[in-house]
């Protein structure tokens, strides 16, 4: 999601000894090994990367985990996938993939047997619209960053990490000024659509069954209303940025979509997270 400060390493030994943390191996491993490989930011609910660890889970994926520090140079990282972020995923020897959509269509046909994307055109079409207002350019997650670090790095004492961040995922002014705007207009549209499914008799975003959209929300949510420590158990400190929330943005986050959040999660999602 976004270069964090760097841990203490009283805090990091703290959520080990919780037993919190993933199985991780050294990035070196993971580049040389084949078979399916996942990149994660390590110790932090970075939501596209628990949301593609979530998708590989359900569909009984194996995959190998690395971890990718925040705020770090990830040298080895950077020289394998090209960029300085997570999640990253890689699959035998085809080069690695960083973008949520081509990471859904990878984990799509690694195992088909239990798809997130719906065969009927127009109920993929709602999916894949759906997953891009959470996840993609100018969407929900997006202008939600930019209300976490903007702020930070217009007061000129941000960490170096938010101030490289900043530049490299770029925004205007007039982005920065409409971001709890739009974050208002896609938290409506996601509630809406969920009262409209409940009336219809389903639990999920799109038709009847669980699909990639329902997952993208449940682990996005973390940044409009935080899981709390029992289940997100990320380092203290870090929480504040995550909890912070315009009034306006706080109240367009309907008990509609938390109570789908807690179902997916409970459902399909390991707890407490893994990071």
């Amino acid at each position: 999601m976004a270069r964090l400060p760097n841990l203490s390493r009283n805090t990091a030994i703290h959520m080990i000894n919780r037993g919190v943390t993933m199985k991780y191996v050294s990035p070196n491993e993971v580049i040389n090994a084949s078979g399916l490989r996942l990149v994660l930011v390590q110790y932090m609910p970075s939501p596209w990367g628990q949301a593609a660890k979530a998708m590989m889970e359900y569909k009984g994926l194996s995959f190998m985990a690395a971890p990718w520090e925040g705020g770090g140079a990830n040298e080895a990282l950077v020289a394998w996938a090209g960029n300085n972020g997570a999640p990253i995923v890689a699959w035998n020897d085809e080069p690695p993939i960083t973008r949520w959509d081509d990471i859904l269509l990878l984990l799509e046909r690694l195992a088909p047997e239990k798809p997130l994307l719906p065969e009927g055109r127009e109920e993929r079409v709602q999916v894949l619209g759906l997953s891009h207002e959470i996840c993609g350019q100018l969407g929900l997650a997006w202008n939600r960053r930019l209300s976490m670090f903007a702020p930070m790095v217009a007061s000129g004492q941000a960490p170096e990490g938010f101030v490289l961040m900043a530049k490299r995922y770029g925004s205007t002014e007039e982005d920065v000024a409409r971001a709890d705007e739009r974050q208002i207009a896609s938290l409506n549209m996601l509630a809406a659509r969920l009262k409209a499914q409940k009336s219809a008799g389903s639990d999920y975003l799109v038709g009847n069954e669980v699909s990639a959209a329902d997952f993208y929300w449940a682990a996005f949510s973390n940044l409009f209303a935080l899981l709390p420590p029992d289940q997100c158990p990320m380092p203290e400190q870090a929480r504040p940025m995550f909890e912070s929330l315009s009034e306006g943005v706080r109240s367009a986050v309907d008990p509609i979509l938390i109570e789908h959040r807690d179902r997916i999660m409970s459902a399909h999602f390991k707890l407490p997270m893994e990071m």
